[in-house]
């Protein structure tokens, strides 16, 4: 029920982090929040289900800057962790329909990282112009613009 959070740019303080959690994450009961020296927050959350719809709503910005959720992990190590593996949503534009099960959607999100999340609408198929996904990603090599993807039909698309 834990994840850590990180700020890009300058680390805020521990009140201003508060207030943002307060203001962006309301929908929740109030997490416990633990600032650490290298500008990591931790973050622990009542139950699962508030550790899920703050990872489901994001992405997240604090004073126009990302602000970056992980998992935590036990290999979580403050002095080696360097932000180059991170969440990013995805948007998948023209998935054709019968490509939106979850098994089909983690495999599209595999070839780009670590699979984590599929967004509400894109599990319940309410909008169906693009797919939205969290990878977790190695941000230090380029990212692609496009993918190709067979459908279970054996027809490729971008």
């Amino acid at each position: 029920m834990v994840v850590i959070v990180y700020v890009v740019g300058e680390t805020p303080t521990i009140a201003a982090f508060e207030r943002f959690v307060t203001f962006q994450w309301n929908f929740i009961a109030k997490p416990s929040i633990y600032l650490h020296n290298d500008g990591y927050f931790v973050v622990k959350f009542v139950t699962m289900e508030d550790k899920d719809v703050v990872l489901y709503s994001g992405p997240y910005t604090m004073n126009s800057k990302p602000v970056v959720v992980k998992m935590w992990n036990v290999a979580f190590d403050f002095s080696n962790e360097v932000l180059k593996t991170i969440p990013l949503w995805i948007q998948l534009p023209k998935v054709p329909l019968n490509c939106w099960e979850y098994d089909s959607l983690s495999r599209i999100g595999s070839t780009l990282g670590v699979h984590i999340y599929a967004d509400a609408c894109t599990t319940k198929v309410e909008r169906i112009s693009y797919a939205r996904i969290l990878v977790e990603m190695d941000v230090t090599r380029p990212l692609p613009r496009q993918i190709m993807v067979e459908d279970p039909n054996g027809r490729e698309f971008k």
